[in-house]
This record gives C-alpha cells, structure tokens and sequence, in this order.
C-alpha cells in the first residue's frame, strides 16, 4: 500500500501518465526493458537517460563520432552498465510503470519511468549508481531535477562508471571541465 501511494504522488510527474503493473520480459540494453503490456510485448526505453551501448549498433557509431572514443572504449562501458540493470531486475518480474500508454519515440519505444515494486525508480537508480546519463529533451521537469540531483551525487561520490572508467565515462558522457552537471 505504502509503494502504491508513493507511486501515486509520482505519477503527475509525466503528462497524461498512466500507473501500468507490467512483467518484465528481458533487459534489451541498459536504458532499454522489453515489457508484457497486457497481451503484448512492449520495448520501454527509461525516460530521461542515456546508457553507452553493449553492443555494436548505429547508436554506438553516434556515440564514437560524438566522443572520438573507439568501440573497444565504449563497448566495456555498456557491458557494465548492462550487467548493472540485469542485477537489479529479473525477467519475470512484476514492474510499475509510469507513462502515457499511446506515446512512442522515434525507434517504436514507449518512454516512461519504471519503479520495482518496491517503489524504486530504475532511471533514478542507474543514473544514482553511476551507470547512465541524464537527458534534457522531453523529460518532464520533476523527473529532470530528480535525476540531475543523483547525478552531481554519483559524480562526487565517483560510483559505478564514475569509478570503474572515469575519463572515458566523462568524455561519452559529455562532462568537460572541473564543475558538476548544473
């Protein structure tokens, strides 16, 4: 009950979100879930992150020509993160999600914010771990300072990526010069 009521004061924090019990199928990439919508399977992509891809993709490619890192520097950093998302949930598992059921981003994905059952919020947890980096296009305000808060955190606290691959996790990740995200 208590999770439910958190759940339902976060709620107003995405337009027209909706509250969605949902199984999780399978962790697709680190910022990327495949979910059991009712009779369907869902591609969800965690709104207002971005993780460094697992695998060789297009995405990957972006990324090299935006960083000037190679694959060889970037693949580890998503095999982490990956590995990281796959350690906080399991296929099977019964996930909340908060988004607007009709909207779709320009790979087919549904964006919203998955919770644990437990009312944890997964986009919070791997930018809070160290693992991802948070997004300004189309992240609804409240979401954004909650995320922008645990990032200047895993930064200081120098936590998952911020630790393991600190130099090439501050050069995908865009940070330059000595000061924290604003």
């Amino acid at each position: 009950m208590k999770t439910l009521l958190l759940l339902l004061c976060l709620a107003p924090a995405l337009a027209a979100a909706e509250l969605i019990p949902v199984h999780l199928v399978k962790v697709e990439d680190s910022d990327t879930v495949v979910v059991r919508l009712g009779d369907e399977e869902v591609r969800v992509q965690l709104l207002g992150i971005d993780a460094p891809e697992a695998d060789a993709n297009p995405k990957l490619e972006v990324d090299m020509r935006r960083t000037g890192l190679t694959a060889d520097q970037l693949l580890p950093l998503g095999r982490a993160a990956s590995d990281h998302l796959h350690a906080l949930v399991q296929p099977g598992e019964t996930l909340i999600l908060s988004a607007d059921p009709t909207a779709r981003d320009r790979y087919g994905r549904l964006p919203g914010e998955l919770f644990t059952r437990d009312g944890r919020s997964l986009n919070i947890t791997l930018v809070a771990d160290g693992y991802a980096r948070v997004l300004d296009k189309g992240v609804p305000a409240s979401l954004q300072q909650r995320l922008k808060r645990v990032w200047q955190a895993a930064q200081r606290n120098r936590v998952g990526l911020w630790a393991l691959e600190p130099k090439t996790f501050r050069a995908w990740a865009g940070v330059t010069g000595p000061t924290l995200l604003q």
